[in-house]
């Protein structure tokens, strides 16, 4: 299997302010997010937020944002915020890229305590990244030598397609 490309994920410290889809494919609830209905609430504010193309509100973003270093976000390309505020133990890892924002799980900074940072949740996400990266650089590839408009409306159904298949699974996760 070929491996994505983690260089299409954006190291910003922030969530863009334009609208993305946001995907949860293989989205893991580990902190029972889903069991506390205030921090759930705050899930799907982040989630209609990103949608909105708001960004993020200030409250879930870690202290110290302007001041520090992530090292998982500079490595990995992968985020976290915090559920509950600022200094809160719950977390939502995400990866940003230019159209779209894959959260990957909910959890604590157990990821920050692993040699190298990182090395769990990259191993518990990177085929299904390294799936999603691949056909963002096929797609692209195919949207760009596509030349008859037949090609492309079949490209436009594969993706419709997609898209429909992540709505129904993104609503399903909502009302667990």
């Amino acid at each position: 299997m070929k491996r994505g490309n983690p260089e299409l994920r954006l190291r910003l410290p922030r969530i863009e302010k334009k609208p993305k889809p946001v995907y949860l494919l293989e989205f893991q609830d580990f902190a029972s997010v889903s069991q506390r209905p205030d921090l759930q609430d705050e899930l799907d504010e982040i989630i209609e937020s990103i949608e909105r193309g708001d960004g993020v509100p200030e409250a879930y973003y870690r202290a110290g944002i302007d001041r520090d270093k992530d090292g998982l976000l500079d490595d990995k390309g992968i985020m976290h915020l915090h559920l509950g505020g600022k200094n809160s133990p719950i977390l939502v890892f995400l990866v940003q890229y230019s159209d779209q924002v894959v959260l990957l799980e909910t959890n604590t900074h157990i990821h920050f305590r692993t040699k190298p940072a990182g090395k769990n949740i990259l191993a518990l996400s990177q085929s299904w990244l390294g799936n999603l990266e691949q056909g963002m650089e096929e797609a692209a590839r195919q949207a760009e030598t596509a030349g008859l408009e037949e090609e492309r409306k079949e490209a436009m159904a594969r993706r419709d397609a997609l898209a429909a298949s992540i709505a129904a699974f993104k609503a399903s996760v909502k009302t667990k």
